[in-house]
């Protein structure tokens, strides 16, 4: 086996960013390799991303736009839920191929060395695919719909990278997690699963009794719909309590960068 060639002597914060920087092309290199992977194992490629969408749009629709008559006022329910679809979709697929990142890639961890970040950027990178799928759904189902957007839908690029930069961040925290305890990926299955009942994916948020708002304030993917839908919508101005989410998720950016630059050198001898 060759030898691991890791950074000696103490390295800055400053340095440690830089280093992951300029290792960008490997980060790409990763992320392209899963992609064709991914095409590989699977003949019909993005075309299934797009049906497994339209599926999982179409049961939506046919529950609670239909049988229960959730009520979405002057936007079609197809509408109405596609924002709540793409973002939490996004979600789950940065946390599920986050959270063994570096377990799998332990093979190339033993051998050299580059910042083990990189592998769970490239994930996000990965999961940014069916998030960009899930968008151009949205605007030809709207299209179709004739829907008419309001001046708010200039803010949707902001939005979105508010969105992919608490997505990551939530994918560089679940996959240091599962570093450090191997139950806490069990654990971090069974809660996303469970956050899609808490999360206004397929319902309106004005449903959630009042006393039972602040659920919806601490989730950030929650405070993230909701924006997206009054960004490409119209739809009600949130409630600014929805900050209260993202910004606990934006003031873990730094923590959770510091948490990797601290495990960069034991990474190898923790798998």
């Amino acid at each position: 086996m060759s030898k691991l060639i890791t950074p000696t002597g103490h390295i800055s914060f400053k340095d440690y960013l830089k280093s992951i920087w300029e290792y960008r092309n490997l980060i790409f290199s990763l992320a392209k390799g899963e992609i064709k992977n991914q095409s590989a194992l699977n003949t019909t490629g993005i075309f299934l991303n797009i049906i497994q969408t339209l599926i999982g749009l179409a049961i939506y629709w046919l529950v609670f736009g239909y049988a229960i008559g959730v009520d979405t006022g002057d936007i079609p329910y197809p509408v109405f839920a596609l924002p709540g679809i793409f973002i939490w979709h996004f979600f789950s697929d940065t946390a599920g191929y986050c959270r063994d990142s570096l377990i799998i890639n332990n093979y190339i961890i033993e051998k050299i060395y580059f910042p083990r970040i990189s592998f769970a950027l490239s994930k996000v990178i990965v999961s940014s695919i069916n998030l960009i799928i899930g968008i151009c759904i949205f605007f030809v189902i709207s299209i179709c719909f004739q829907v008419h957007f309001s001046i708010n839908i200039a803010f949707f690029p902001l939005i979105l990278l508010l969105l992919i930069i608490c997505i990551t961040t939530l994918g560089l925290w679940v996959s240091i997690l599962k570093l450090l305890s191997s139950d806490i990926g069990n654990i971090i299955v069974q809660l996303v699963n469970f956050m899609i009942f808490i999360t206004p994916v397929f319902y309106p948020s004005t449903i959630i009794p009042e006393k039972f708002m602040w659920i919806m304030y601490i989730n950030p993917i929650a405070g993230l719909i909701e924006y997206a839908r009054w960004s490409l919508l119209g739809y009600a101005t949130p409630d600014w309590q929805y900050l209260v989410g993202i910004s606990i998720i934006l003031l873990s950016i730094a923590p959770i960068f510091l948490l990797y630059k601290k495990y960069e050198k034991k990474i190898s001898d923790m798998l």
